[in-house]
């Protein structure tokens, strides 16, 4: 599953009420959903849980501080759950996908450009240049990377966190 996305911002530029938002939003969904398909999975004696973050699970995005807080708070959660329903064959693993040009990168992108004086599409040339791979990931890429977690060929992941991003991060 993968939460909305939140609104960008500084810790001082954002409400109380643009906080309670993310959490609903970026925590608390996740729980939902999977609440709600627990119960077959136990009964079936397996399952796969691939909650999908953001890049942000390894290193933090300027300017969008809640999403940063709430999807470490998805790893957490993820982790503890592996441990948890492990008895029960379920795996849980954190997926977190580098820049795919979706509509929400085209959003972000649109605000830094306008930051930097730029057009749109001069900002996404220099922002791709700045990937180890020259280049925005595909939505497919990641995609077969989820695949393979939830695969019967997946015996023994779990508990994860697998960044999907072309080496945009590297810390650990």
């Amino acid at each position: 599953m993968i939460a909305p996305a939140r609104k960008a911002g500084t810790f001082e530029a954002l409400t109380e009420a643009d906080w309670a938002d993310g959490y609903q939003k970026c925590l608390y969904s996740y729980t939902t959903a999977i609440c709600a398909a627990l119960p077959y999975m136990k009964k079936g004696g397996s399952g796969r849980i691939v909650n999908s973050t953001s890049s942000s699970i390894k290193q933090e995005l300027d300017n969008l501080i809640l999403s940063n807080t709430f999807r470490m708070g998805v790893v957490g959660m993820s982790k503890t759950m592996a441990r948890e329903f492990g008895p029960y064959n379920i795996m849980v693993n954190t997926m977190g996908p580098g820049r795919i040009y979706t509509d929400r990168i085209k959003y972000l992108n649109t605000i830094r450009a306008e930051k930097a004086g730029i057009t749109l599409e001069e900002y996404n040339t220099r922002d791709a240049a700045s990937f180890p791979q020259k280049r925005y990931q595909t939505a497919d890429e990641y995609a077969r990377s989820v695949v393979f977690i939830c695969s019967p060929a997946n015996s023994a992941i779990s508990g994860q966190v697998i960044c999907v991003d072309g080496a945009m991060t590297t810390a650990y």
